[in-house]
């Protein structure tokens, strides 16, 4: 398995897709997850340290999970297939769960647990991001244009 780590959030133009970026530690390599406005809203306000008043749907999982006296100890990416990835929640007691990968980084960067994936995923869907040289943008300027996108969407836009 492959260590990565949480990169950012960008927001595809023109079609205000959000894309999740996962990098593998110490290389310019990363995994892009095209994902949701809800799961990407979810990410971000965790990344900022907001708690909502009350709590979202993967707070509430992480609830009923240390309710049951077990743990997240990490979430893998296991396969990738047409473009949807599958993911694990490895839980402490060695279960695993089956989650989308979407919903388990968002478990684990509220919980500040290992994410990993499989040298297979990487190969098939990684792609190398050379940051500043070719006009991308770094993570934390992809970061600061989701911000923006999320202070001008309503709650009512995802309802």
């Amino acid at each position: 398995m492959l260590d990565l780590e949480f990169a950012g959030i960008r927001i595809q133009l023109p079609t205000n897709q959000p894309l999740l970026l996962l990098k593998k530690q110490h290389e310019n390599l990363y995994l892009p997850l095209w994902i949701g406005a809800p799961e990407a809203s979810a990410i971000a306000m965790s990344e900022q340290g907001l708690t909502p008043p009350r709590p979202l749907t993967h707070d509430l999982l992480l609830s009923v999970i240390e309710a049951l006296g077990v743990t997240l100890d990490r979430i893998e990416i296991v396969a990738v297939q047409n473009a949807v990835f599958t993911a694990e929640l490895v839980l402490s007691n060695g279960k695993r769960v089956d989650s989308r990968s979407s919903d388990a980084v968002a478990l684990a960067v509220r919980v500040q647990c290992p994410i990993q994936c499989t040298e297979e995923v990487m190969r098939e869907a990684g792609v190398v991001i050379e940051n500043g040289s070719d006009g991308e943008e770094a993570p934390e300027e992809q970061m600061r244009e989701f911000r923006e996108f999320l202070d001008s969407i309503d709650p009512d836009d995802f309802t």
